[in-house]
């Protein structure tokens, strides 16, 4: 979560400190007064938007999660492919679990496991004989890398195995998983901020569920968090968070010395990036039908309160930009952590596909700021 280094210029008002106070409390100071700073962002906007920037607006909200303070961040898509309808995300609430919730935005379910920060899921898993819809998560209450089932029926979550203990030096923070198309093994990937990456390799464990084993392990220079793989084409990407978005090699015994980097956060430098820090979400968009190489890389910047396009295929050419902003039923966002997306037609509101995205600051349909939540935008309404 970006703060840090917010160049502010609007006064932060006792009226604010209190009605921030008010929502957060039990929050730690910092954070009651990182609210009443960010409250006035939109007035005061730290980093600039690009002028090609388009605004849409979301159909959706979801129920916010249960605690104040930065509670949510992350989702993650399940697509029920023979009804779109009934498809699931699957979010983080970092201060106590993973909710299950519908397209409606309503919650179906709760896991209280712990402070989980980052979450993925495949679909269609053979696992204990059966296809599976393996979810894992980053907890931060356990240090570990926990491998859940999500049941489509219900929207429960369930262990999946014993939870992977990554060994990090620090707590386990950004988490995506990898179905790697050469080999047909299942990886997950998970970081640490101290910019520790691993990546372990889910096998049987002979009880019907699935254990990691660790197949390589490196070193960014700083703080990552948000991460996608590329299933169909063997790659990873990776953001750190104050520097760039980074593509590695996906596959295990691939090289990670001399990786290529998609953009900065250098966004208003000269011949800088298109990123405002921190990047955050990382999510991609493949179109059912197109090549490997068809569809987007979409990025989150969160310091800019944007969503940035770029071509899947390399060079990942820059596509565009965007924001979500209010003006219908439901809020606009800003500081988005996480973010999900997929192309497929998701039910007749979403026939280009549905984009996920974590909400920082989020208001009621009388202007009070309440707990966060995550918005539902339908990609038809962008054009790239």
């Amino acid at each position: 979560m970006h703060f840090g280094s917010r160049r502010i210029t609007t006064a932060v008002s006792a009226a604010g400190i209190l009605a921030c106070s008010s929502l957060l409390a039990g929050c730690d100071p910092v954070t009651v007064i990182r609210c009443s700073v960010t409250a006035l962002l939109e007035s005061a906007e730290a980093d600039s938007q690009p002028d090609d920037t388009q605004t849409v607006t979301a159909t959706v909200e979801t129920e916010p999660v249960d605690d104040p303070c930065d509670a949510a961040d992350d989702p993650a898509i399940w697509l029920n492919e023979e009804d779109p309808e009934a498809s699931l995300i699957v979010a983080t609430n970092k201060v106590r679990g993973l909710l299950v919730y519908d397209l409606e935005g309503q919650i179906v379910s709760r896991l209280d496991s712990g402070r989980v920060n980052n979450v993925d899921l495949r679909s269609g898993i053979r696992v204990g004989g059966a296809e599976t819809i393996v979810v894992a998560g980053t907890n931060r209450t356990t240090m570990t890398l926990d491998i859940l089932a999500l049941d489509p029926a219900s929207g429960e979550l369930s262990p999946l195995g014993d939870p992977i203990d990554p060994e990090f030096a620090d707590e386990p923070y950004g988490l995506c998983l990898y179905h790697s198309a050469a080999s047909g093994d299942l990886y997950v990937f998970a970081n640490a901020q101290d910019g520790a990456v691993g990546q372990w390799r889910l096998d049987g464990d002979g009880r019907g569920g699935l254990t990691g084993v660790q197949v390589r392990e490196w070193t960014l220079a700083s703080q990552p968090e948000g991460c996608v793989a590329d299933d169909a084409n063997g790659w990873l990407f990776i953001g750190e968070e104050e520097a760039a978005i980074w593509r590695f090699d996906a596959e295990p015994t691939a090289s990670t010395d001399r990786p290529t980097v998609v953009d900065r956060t250098t966004l208003g430098e000269p011949g800088g990036g298109r990123l405002a820090a921190d990047v955050e979400g990382l999510a991609l968009y493949v179109p059912p039908g197109g090549g490997a190489r068809d569809g987007f890389l979409v990025a989150s910047s969160q310091g800019n309160h944007t969503y940035v396009v770029y071509d899947r295929a390399p060079p990942h050419a820059y596509r565009g930009t965007f924001r979500v902003g209010g003006g219908g039923a439901v809020d606009g966002t800003e500081e988005t952590d996480g973010i999900d997306l997929v192309a497929a037609p998701v039910g007749p509101d979403y026939p280009a596909g549905l984009l996920v995205v974590q909400d920082g600051f989020n208001y009621d349909s009388e202007g009070s700021r309440i707990n966060q939540n995550f918005k539902f935008v339908s990609w038809a309404d962008l054009s790239f």
